[in-house]
């Protein structure tokens, strides 16, 4: 026996399989408890914290849509801006950004995920939803702002990881939501996984198939393909993979 899950989110599906102590390939023996490091533990919900992310901005955003970045304006002798003063700040912008947008009859979607740099820059990473940028520039006063449309492959997990180095630099500082790694518009679809036990075979092959409900409609990422025999994640071994949709 072994676990299937698939998520669907946006135009992607999610697929992995994987074994646990309770289901395990025949003749397979429980290996013993290990202590795990603080790094290993770190690592391992930092891999959790980015599967959830990829698939938030999957399941939310479209090709076209803005990865945004909002920098301040600083004078030569300026203090930075303080972690207080950067919370207030986006408070604000999204305040705004919600009313304008609102008035346009645009509903504003977005994850928001703050940047100090490594020479201690201020900035603020968002993906939102495509809006003008007339917009974007009358509510961020505290400097300038740098758009990038995501692109068309609609699987955007570079992009997750890229957010999420910097939301693991401020886990432990000042600079931590409030105990979250990103923050988030309450609007947004957060896929939940379809968890299946499949009793029929005690080993599934490390091979990428699409379910015939996706085939002629999705195509592999072979970028995604990803397996092994253990993982701090799973106590035995994992197969996983991503369908993309092929309408693109």
């Amino acid at each position: 026996m072994y676990v299937e899950a698939v998520c669907v989110a946006g135009a992607t599906v999610e697929i992995e399989r994987y074994y646990t102590g309770q289901y395990r390939k025949q003749g397979q023996k429980r290996k013993p408890k290990q202590k795990e490091s603080s790094e290993e533990v770190k690592a391992k919900y930092n891999r959790r914290a980015e599967k959830k992310l990829r698939r938030l901005i999957n399941a939310n955003f479209s090709p076209g849509d803005y990865h945004l970045t909002l920098s301040y304006k600083k004078n030569k002798g300026d203090p930075e801006r303080s972690p207080e003063e950067m919370k207030e700040d986006i408070r604000k912008f999204l305040r705004g950004m919600r009313k304008d947008c609102k008035d346009r009859g645009i509903e504003l979607k977005y994850i928001h995920v703050p940047e100090i740099g490594e020479k201690g820059a201020r900035h603020h990473h968002l993906v939102i939803n495509k809006v003008d940028t007339d917009i974007i520039s009358k509510n961020w006063k505290w400097g300038f702002f740098g758009v990038r449309p995501l692109d068309s492959s609609r699987n955007w997990r570079r992009l997750a990881a890229y957010l999420l180095k910097y939301s693991c630099k401020a886990i432990g500082t000042e600079f931590e939501l409030s105990g979250k790694r990103w923050n988030a518009s309450r609007n947004l679809i957060h896929p939940v996984p379809t968890v299946t036990v499949i009793t029929k075979r005690d080993y599934f092959k490390q091979v990428p198939v699409i379910p015939r409900k996706y085939r002629g409609k999705y195509e592999v990422d072979k970028e995604t393909i990803e397996s092994g025999e253990e993982s701090s994640e799973y106590d035995y071994g994992y197969f996983r993979y991503t369908l993309v949709r092929i309408d693109r």
